[in-house]
């Protein structure tokens, strides 16, 4: 299959497009750019004026936030069939994240112009695009909740599960899911001290629910550490 074809097909059945009608998928999809990265490239930054949107094909998106006094930091990854970018286009100001890639990635560029062609052929496509603010909204609020836990086990667990986007459930393939986060940035999204989200890491490597190497952990066993986290 073609690389182009194949980039469709998989955000097509992963992620925000597969919640929308099959005729505003094709018009989305019709008017992108298939593009490139390479790991540790910055597709936008926090401030960037405003832009189109982009949707991860193959690879693994790293955002960084930066809300207040601290950051910008890497707060979540996001697996193929993410898209990222509607918050700047439905409101034209400057961007609010960043979007980075965290190993070699394929990504579909769905340009600001493109966009507003979309909205002028059908304005109610509007209501389309903002699925991908209302998930985005979904996976904020699963943050905070994951971050009230108290027991910082759990809490790591809980966080480790979502940046491998498994949380809740586990994928089809069931292989390991490899992500690419340090203990440093891993410290920092668990709330805990960098000595501590070791410790935990190596817990969980030695009870053989993950693998740990340089910047990156490998979830082995993600129904075995969901079960953690029940009650």
């Amino acid at each position: 299959m073609p690389k182009r074809a194949q980039t469709h097909k998989t955000v097509s059945r992963h992620g925000w497009l597969s919640y929308t009608p099959p005729p505003f998928r094709q018009a989305v999809l019709d008017r992108c750019k298939l593009e490139t990265f390479s790991g540790g490239a910055t597709i936008f930054s926090v401030g960037d004026p405003p832009g189109g949107m982009y949707g991860l094909a193959a690879g693994s998106f790293a955002i960084s936030i930066a809300p207040g006094e601290r950051g910008p930091y890497v707060a979540h990854f996001a697996w193929p069939g993410t898209w990222f970018g509607e918050a700047a286009a439905l409101t034209e100001q400057p961007r609010k994240i960043s979007l980075a890639v965290s190993r070699d990635s394929e990504v579909l560029h769905l340009p600001l112009p493109a966009i507003r062609e979309i909205v002028a052929a059908d304005p109610g496509a509007w209501r389309f695009f903002g699925l991908a603010a209302v998930a985005h909204n979904d996976v904020a609020v699963g943050i905070a909740d994951d971050l009230l836990i108290r027991d910082h086990v759990k809490r790591s667990v809980a966080v480790l599960l979502r940046l491998g986007g498994c949380r809740y459930r586990t994928l089809e393939d069931a292989r390991p899911i490899e992500v690419d986060v340090s203990q440093e940035d891993f410290a920092a999204m668990t709330n805990t001290a960098r000595t501590t989200a070791g410790s935990v890491l190596r817990k969980l490597e030695a009870d053989g629910g993950v693998e740990v190497s340089y910047r990156r952990v490998r979830i082995l066993a993600p129904d075995s550490l969901r079960a953690m986290l029940e009650p």
